[in-house]
Parts: structure tokens; sequence; C-alpha cells
């Protein structure tokens, strides 16, 4: 699995990105998570644990990737490999759920959010974010281009994802659709979160890092990867866009 393979990759790159964003998710938590046991649904390499530690909640990881979950495991609380659609949890085990970017990754998140509200004890709080279908940002076509001319093939796995299952909560009327139909009172927002700190390498490592793409790089010498590196820099220019990511937010309790 991909994902599985790219843990120090992602790290190194998206992680920046994804650690922002997770602090974005866990602030629109309805409650105080404080002393609350709550699940990282998706937890990667701990961007959601780390800002759920930094609001005193003891979080517990599941991930279907174990790579990802090995990235400094050492450091990290309690984890687990498990399937968001079958989560290897009780009934109000938790209390309190947050999925940062893990559910768009689904085809049927519907399902997924079902268990979540099953873990998770009355009252906790459901927290869970993924992208707008308006998230767009010219390094995004400046690596794929430069990758492909460095050999690199599309992963299908990534484009079905792209294609059919990131669409299914891309919008504020998609996802409070898809709490309705997984009987969660719950609403849904969307935001724009900039970046303006991150520089034109800074974003081409974010893409590099990613997991479609960071196996395709571990696999060459120095000198081609330090070539894609070049051709990702001159297709996106020395002056591109601030970064703002396009997310919904999806806030509930159980």
């Amino acid at each position: 699995m991909a994902y599985s393979q790219g843990g120090e990759a992602w790290q190194a790159g998206p992680g920046r990105i994804y650690d922002v964003l997770s602090e974005h998710l866990v602030a629109h938590s309805p409650v105080d998570l404080a002393g609350r046991r709550v699940l990282d649904l998706g937890a990667g390499t701990g961007a959601a644990t780390r800002a759920l530690l930094g609001r005193g909640a003891c979080p517990v990881a599941v991930d279907v990737a174990e790579g990802m979950l090995r990235t400094d495991a050492a450091n990290r609380p309690p984890a687990t490999l498990g399937d968001a659609l079958a989560l290897p949890l009780r009934a109000g085990a938790v209390d309190g759920v947050v999925a940062a970017y893990s559910l768009n990754h689904l085809l049927d998140p519907v399902v997924a959010l079902r268990e979540v509200a099953r873990v998770t004890a009355a009252g906790g709080p459901i927290l869970a974010a993924a992208y707008a279908s308006d998230d767009r940002h010219p390094v995004k076509s400046a690596v794929d281009r430069a990758a492909a001319e460095s050999g690199f093939q599309g992963a299908t796995w990534y484009e079905r994802i792209r294609a059919d299952a990131v669409p299914r909560l891309a919008s504020v009327e998609r996802a409070e659709s898809a709490l309705r139909h997984a009987s969660i009172s719950g609403h849904a927002v969307h935001q724009r979160i900039s970046f303006p700190e991150l520089g034109p390498r800074e974003l081409v490592d974010w893409r590099l890092g990613t997991a479609q793409l960071a196996p395709f790089v571990a696999t060459l010498a120095a000198p081609a990867r330090e070539h894609l590196v070049r051709r990702a820099l001159e297709l996106l220019g020395e002056d591109p866009p601030t970064l703002e990511r396009s997310v919904i937010t999806l806030v509930a309790i159980a």
C-alpha cells in the first residue's frame, strides 16, 4: 500500500501542511477536548494526534496503513491497525472522534460515519475534514508534469480516489447529506486555510511527499531526483500564488 511505503516522506513534505489543517479541525470542537479519549481515525503520521494532545485530549490512533503508524511510533500515543468501515472498537469506546482528511479516501463515507457514531459515547464530538471541490493550486500540475517527464505513470488507486471518493464530501451540501444518511445530527462548513510561509521549494516538497508520488521518487537516484525538483520548480515559476487549501469541515455531537 502506497501510504505504508511513504510515511517518512509524508512527514517531511505534506506533514507540515496537515499539522496546520489538523489544528484548524480540532478548533471546531463544540466541547472541551481536555481529558477526553478521542479516536484519531486515519491517523497517518499523527497530525491530528498532536493537535489533540495540544488540547489536553487522550488520543488513540487507528489507520489502515502500518507504515504511517510506524513513523515516530516511540513518541506517539497508542495506535492500532484498523478499517474505518469496521472499526476494532466496542460501542461507545471513545469520548470523541477526529477524522482529518481520511473519510475522503472512501467510496462510501456514510458507512464510516455510522461506525464513528457507533464507537462514540453519547455527547462526544465528531469532527471530520475533507477537501472541497475547488481545492486547487498550480503546484499540483507542475509536479505531476515534471514527474511524468521523469517516467512516473499515474497511480490507478489515486485516480480512483480523486475521481470517485473525494467528490462525495467535497461540498457543504454533500457532507451534510452524508451526516443525515449516517443518522448523525450535525453541520458542515467551508473554509480556506492559507499557508503564506511556504515558498516554491516547500510546495514542491509537499507534492513529492504525497502517497502517490513518494514511492516513485524513492526509486530515483540522487541526480534524477534533483532534476525532477528543478523541473517542477521551473514549471511552477518563481512567484506562485500562496497555497490556500479549500476544505469542508463536518461538526457533530454523538
